[in-house]
């Protein structure tokens, strides 16, 4: 009797033993509703990443290239007019701090609103970037939802 209870459990430990071990369940990502605000390290590099791509983009696009100085991006003073508004734009300190963004239209006609250029810039900072060469992708671009469930 005691053999063939012996054998069961011997084969039941080599079964469990034949499979693969389960890893944990990573830990959920912190999510911020504002593109602007950094969630680490690695999130503050990559928007920083998408920043320069919406500032090379922008330039495509016929506005002025940016100057940097320090942690600021700005169109400088003695850019020629161009039709597009002026930007100035503070990259964040990891790991959680926050993008600044302002632009100013110098002689009040623009071929973009300066909330227009705020939300494609929000845009791009959310990996879904606008486009600023197409009129009807403004059109379309909206500003970035949070990914995290609504109160």
């Amino acid at each position: 009797m005691r053999l063939p209870l012996m054998m069961g459990f011997a084969l039941l430990l080599a079964g469990c033993a034949g499979q693969p071990p389960t890893a944990p369940a990573p830990p959920p990502e912190p999510v911020s509703s504002d593109p602007q605000q950094c969630l680490d390290r690695t999130d503050c590099t990559t928007k920083t990443s998408r920043t320069l791509m919406f500032v090379f983009d922008y330039a495509e696009a016929g506005g002025a290239l940016v100057q940097r100085k320090g942690a600021w991006l700005f169109t400088p003073s003695a850019a020629k007019p161009s039709g597009w508004p002026s930007l100035k734009i503070r990259l964040a300190d990891p790991p959680a701090g926050r993008f600044e963004f302002a632009s100013q239209c110098p002689a009040g006609n623009c071929r973009i609103s300066e909330e227009d250029l705020l939300r494609v810039y929000r845009s791009y900072l959310a990996g879904e970037p606008c486009s600023l060469l197409e009129p009807q992708a403004l059109v379309r671009c909206v500003e970035p939802s949070p990914s995290g469930p609504s109160p």
